[in-house]
Order: structure tokens, then sequence, then C-alpha cells
């Protein structure tokens, strides 16, 4: 006999669901939607999902994917309740660049993410070492901007590169529109930008010839806000983005820009008189404002990392995502911005599970019990200012990480506990989540996912939290 609450991600509503009995399902369930509830039943002649919502009926089809992958292929006969989400925004994001992963690895993470009820998949593409998709007439990025030398094979000549098609990108599109999720792409202006530069130096402040980097960190090379050239180049990239990317978002970043060069070139220097800018805070305002604008001229929304609240105003159209704790949610839900949740400490699982050296982490570690403390309902908040709350995101930053299964490994369990937190909101349940680790480690298996045996909680050792229950 099993017990079906202690199996499902997110958590189900109903308990002591039992179910000693399993069928082969034959034809596509019977959804009905436009019910106060969101339930699955499944007996020996049928398999009905009634839901509240169209999007909520795609995570009861979600559910009996699970139950079909750890039954071997049978569905248990059972009836359970579920919730509809706590929030709206149920996101992921992966870092290909610092390391490029392939299609077939990106389609595998977004595979069991969607079964675990994430509907945003948020696509990293640009960054000091990394270019990773085509501008027609900017044939560089595929060249130069796309490559670099790798300094982790010492004393042997090694080119890194990775650019994907627009046929990857619409491959990718389409494989997570039929799984209910929503593709945001990014392009990181105006820091994190050496890649972009090292193709097309004039974009910049300098001038100046650049390799794409080989290292990790925040450099001085910045784009050039004044430079009309740069312009005409990031409004055909948004084109490009629109071209392929149905969803509502792009992602035009604003994390992590040295002020320096700003501050010494002359056209930059010209461009904060004419505008009235008093220093180069409001000049990252103004750029944020204007490809803000940019955007929403081709009927999409920019979305950025939450230093773009550093200045004093910017488009009001921008989410904020916070990513240096929750300070930048504070911040731009006061202004009236919508912002998404991604602190560091506990969303961020590039970072380890433990202290132990043979993980592929960098800055730091944290539990999965510090995943599902994260106060994603932010109940401090003033109510108007909790509504602006869209959700949350778990962050892949791939520094030290080169390959898809160590990306597995970073983020199950953990991408498995946030969900319960973004489905069920005030009312996840710490005890509920530790009865499903077994079959957390069950479904990866199952699905050739790696998944951590880590510690799950400070001071337990990993070995002792993984015994049955």
């Amino acid at each position: 006999m099993q017990y079906i609450d202690r199996l499902l991600t997110p958590q189900i509503a109903s308990k002591d669901v039992k179910a000693d009995k399993t069928v082969k399902p034959s034809g596509e369930p019977r959804i009905i939607t436009g019910q106060n509830c969101n339930s699955v039943t499944i007996t020996e002649d049928s398999v009905v999902i009634r839901a509240v919502s169209a999007e909520t009926a795609v995570q009861g089809r979600n559910y009996l994917r699970q139950l079909s992958v750890l039954f071997d292929g049978q569905l248990p006969v059972c009836s359970f309740e579920y919730a509809s989400p706590a929030f709206p925004y149920r996101g992921f994001h992966l870092d290909v660049c610092r390391h490029f992963f392939s299609v077939e690895e990106i389609k595998r993470l977004v595979d069991i993410m969607s079964m675990a009820g994430y509907n945003i998949f948020h696509c990293h593409l640009t960054d000091d070492q990394g270019w990773r998709f085509e501008v027609e007439g900017y044939p560089l990025l595929k060249h130069i901007a796309s490559k670099r030398d790798n300094g982790e094979y010492i004393n042997v000549p090694y080119s890194y590169c990775g650019i994907y098609s627009d046929d990857d990108l619409r491959s990718v599109v389409s494989f997570c529109a039929e799984r209910g999720v929503t593709v945001i792409p990014e392009v990181e202006t105006p820091g994190h930008a050496t890649a972009l530069l090292a193709a097309y130096p004039q974009f910049g402040c300098t001038g100046r010839s650049l390799d794409v980097e080989r290292r990790w960190g925040i450099f001085k090379d910045v784009l050039n806000p004044a430079s009309e050239e740069l312009w005409v180049f990031l409004d055909k990239v948004i084109q490009k983005f629109v071209s392929i990317f149905p969803g509502p978002y792009i992602h035009i970043g604003g994390d992590e820009c040295p002020r320096d060069q700003w501050n010494a070139n002359a056209q930059c220097q010209a461009l904060m008189k004419a505008q009235g800018l008093k220093d180069a805070d409001e000049l990252q305002g103004w750029f944020t404002t204007r490809i803000a604008k940019m955007v929403s001229s081709y009927g999409k929304r920019a979305m950025g990392w939450d230093e773009v609240v550093e200045a004093p105003e910017i488009d009001k159209s921008v989410v904020v995502m916070s990513w240096r704790g929750l300070n930048g949610a504070r911040v731009a839900s006061a202004r009236g911005h919508h912002v998404v949740l991604c602190p560091q400490s506990g969303l961020y699982f590039d970072r380890g599970y433990t202290g132990d050296s043979f993980e592929p982490k960098q800055w730091g570690s944290f539990t999965v019990r510090d995943t599902f403390d994260v106060d994603l309902t932010m109940e401090e908040l003033p109510p108007e200012q909790r509504k602006l709350v869209l959700g949350a995101q778990c962050n892949i930053w791939t520094e030290r990480i080169s390959s898809g299964r160590l990306a597995e490994y970073m983020m199950f369990p953990r991408a498995f506990v946030l969900a319960d937190s973004l489905w069920l909101g005030k009312n996840k349940d710490w005890d509920r989540v530790v009865l499903r680790r077994e079959a957390m480690k069950e479904l990866c298996w199952k699905m050739d996912i790696v998944c951590s045996p880590a510690a799950w909680d400070a001071g337990r050792e990993a070995e002792d939290q993984w015994k049955c229950v």
C-alpha cells in the first residue's frame, strides 16, 4: 500500500491518501475546468482532472506524469485534491554563459521542473564569459563573443564555445510551451558585457580591444549609454527576442555595473548634462528606463535585477528581481514595482548544501531547510505591497557548474522544496516535506536525474536523513 500524499510535489492538499491497486491508463484524461477546487480521480475505467482553471489543470496532468514515473507506467487507483498556486510566477534560472548547456540538457531540466509546478524558465543568455544567440547583421557575436580561452585546462590549448541557433531556441520554447512553461530571455545590460565588447568594442566607453572573459567577477568595461550605435543594436536584440519568445517578459539585466568608465567618459558626461542627471546612478536609471520603454514598444515587459532601483526613479513597468536578500523587494514594491524574489541565501542553488569540498559550489552553502525557510509571503509588507510580489525563482549560476549533471545535483531536492512554497504559500509544512524525501530521490532516479543526498538540515548527517520513514 502506498500513501499518495507522500509522493507528489508540490504537496497535495489531501492527507493519508491510500492506493493499493494500479491500472494501465488508456487514452487522455478528461479535464473539467471552472470548478471550485482542484482534484485528480483515477479509477479502473477513467482518469478525471477537475480544476479551477486551465493552469491548475496543467498541474493535474503533472501529478499524473509523476505517478506514471513512480509506478512504472501504471497509475494508482486513488482520488485527491490539490491547491491552486499561491504565486503566479514560479521560476527557475539557468546561466548558459559561464558554461554552455546543450538543448538536450536544458530540456531535461525543464521536464522535471515543469512536473514540480514551475511555469517560468529564465534563460541567462549573455554575460562577460559568453554570448549565446545570433543577431542578424552582427556576425562577430558567433565568431568572437561566443568563444573564450578556457583556463580550466592548464597548459592545453582549448577554446570554449557555444551558441544557440534560432531553431535551437524555438525548439526550447516549443518544448516548454507543451509543459506550460514560459521562457524569459535575458540580455545583460549595461554591465557584464565583456563578451559583447570583445566582438564590438565600439559599444563600450573606451573602444579598446578586449578578450571574452575567462575569469569570474565584476569588470569595469561596460556599455556606453551615449552610443546611438549601441541602441540600434539593442533594438535588434529585442526584436530577435520578440520573434522567438512569445512570453510577456524580457530581462534586461542591470546588476553589478561599475560606474568608473561613465564618470571618465566625455560622451557619458555630456549625456548626463543634457538629461539633467546628477550622477552615474541616475545614468543607470536613465539607461534602464530607455531600454524598458524599448521593450514595451514591442508589447513586452522588462525585468531587471534589484540594482535597477538604486536609481531614484525608473520606468514603473519594470519588474524587479530581488537577489541581494529581500530588501530589493521592499524598496521596489514601495515604489510600485512588481517583484520576484530570488535571494542568494536559500534560492541560489549554485551554493552548496554543505561545506564539503567535493561540491561544485561557490560563495558558501545552505541546507534544504534554508530553502524552505525563505519568507516568500513577506508578511512584513503592507497589503498593497504584498500584492506586488509575483512569486519567486531559484537561480543557478554556472561558474563552477560545467555540466547538466552537476546542475541537477545542485538543484535537487531543493527545487522540489521551493515548489511547495510557491504553491502552498503560508500553508507549507516542513514535516510533510520531510515525508517525501525518498519519493523525491526515486522520481529523480527513475528519470535519470541526479539528486543530491546532502544534509537536509544543519547538524544532521546526510546519510541519516535519507533513511526511509
